[in-house]
């Protein structure tokens, strides 16, 4: 195959990924084609890989994160082979666990070019921070009581938040990075704040208390300058709220699980998934049947919202692909979390660091809402995870950073 041809396609691929990850929540239509062009052109270098007899050699780069994805799927098989909707179960299957990974697999086998990946990665911080900044002009307008930005619910942004915080944090008080990148980072971390105050997600505001202390105390014992921008985002934060009755009536009602209808209906659907895991426990109700299972007998008389789903990651994932579906999840999500924590022990390398937090906060966001169905959110996650992971071996091949 034509090795120029190869490249070219390459350069397609990375464009309409680009554009796919900065407009999919401001059109979905946009986001759709883009993601449409990005498959194609990897189901070709995909091809062409294996006729150069290129392939296993790629995929040996990421071998442990190949194999823990394929443990996921092999555990969530049972449930889609012996789901009362085999259908549905198939289409949501592909969907969400095969779709939505493209941009890990297109970004480890193909997307190996780290100018490409650093201009995404700039866009995308630009990106998020205009979508940060539309949420909070959503409010100031009166528009709306809980900025959404560029679309979807106000919870996908903020779960999009929890993702990106940790990691520009990161690159701002990590000495390893440069100026301009630092730069960057600061004024799209304020941006993000913003949003974050915006969106008066409890769940988000949440997250970020225990992941971002986490992920920069050993930057702030090091440095006083570190400390002060510590101090000035959680001024900010606190400010904030402090300053308006409703946010302090917001943020005191995070306990209450009792007059608030959000928190305690979350509740009750977290109780009728668990009788939903007991009476199905090996291969759960089947993939994409939580809603209607849930409707047909386990929803509770004293619930008010119609809950669409469990508003929770793992109980999702476990009454509808059981314990065997949760334990492929689960190992694939430890395994992440893991191993990036114990290569940050070793190396101290920010990626890794920022694999860690960004996971983290993943993780701990969607134990108040089902992040996994935000299927633009879901694209972001893969995407930064190989990101970040082919940044990290980029430093131990040179040790050079961004």
């Amino acid at each position: 195959m034509d090795l120029s041809n190869v490249n070219n396609i390459q350069k397609i691929m990375a464009i309409a990924m680009g554009i796919a990850l900065c407009l999919q929540r401001l059109s979905m239509a946009i986001g759709s084609i883009c993601w449409g062009v990005a498959i194609a052109c990897f189901l070709y270098l995909l091809f062409a890989a294996y006729k150069m007899g290129t392939l296993k050699a790629k995929i040996e780069a990421y071998k442990p994160y190949y194999k823990v994805i394929l443990l996921m799927w092999l555990c969530f098989l049972p449930t889609v082979i012996f789901a009362p909707d085999l259908k549905t179960s198939i289409k949501t299957f592909i969907e969400m666990w095969i779709y939505r990974l493209m941009p890990f697999f297109m970004v480890t086998l193909f997307l190996q070019n780290k100018k490409y990946l650093a201009k995404i990665a700039v866009a995308f911080i630009i990106a998020t921070s205009l979508d940060s900044l539309v949420a909070l002009a959503q409010v100031l307008l009166g528009m709306t009581s809980r900025g959404w930005g560029f679309g979807g619910h106000m919870l996908n942004l903020a779960s999009l938040l929890c993702i990106m915080i940790p990691m520009l944090l990161i690159i701002i008080m990590d000495d390893s990075f440069s100026i301009k990148a630092k730069n960057i980072a600061k004024a799209a971390i304020l941006c993000c704040v913003l949003g974050l105050i915006a969106g008066k997600s409890r769940g988000a505001w949440l997250t970020l208390t225990i992941v971002l202390p986490l992920v920069s105390f050993r930057y702030i014992f090091k440095s006083k300058k570190n400390l002060t921008i510590a101090l000035a985002i959680v001024l900010i934060i606190v400010g904030s709220i402090a300053s308006s009755q409703e946010y302090r009536q917001r943020a005191m009602s995070i306990s209450n699980i009792t007059t608030d209808i959000s928190n305690a209906d979350r509740i009750r659907v977290w109780e009728s998934a668990f009788y939903m895991i007991k009476d199905n426990p090996i291969a759960g109700v089947g993939l994409g049947e939580f809603r209607k299972v849930y409707n047909s007998g386990y929803r509770t008389k004293e619930t008010v919202q119609d809950m669409v789903h469990s508003h929770n990651n793992i109980i999702q994932i476990w009454a509808e692909t059981g314990t065997i579906g949760i334990f492929g999840f689960l190992y694939m999500s430890l395994y992440v979390l893991i191993a990036n924590f114990r290569e940050w022990c070793v190396s101290k390398s920010p990626y890794s660091l920022m694999i860690w937090g960004s996971w983290f906060g993943f993780m701990i966001f969607g134990m108040f809402d089902l992040i996994i169905d935000h299927a633009a959110i879901t694209k972001v996650w893969w995407f930064v995870l190989a990101m970040l992971l082919y940044l990290k071996n980029c430093k131990k091949d040179n040790g050079v950073q961004g």
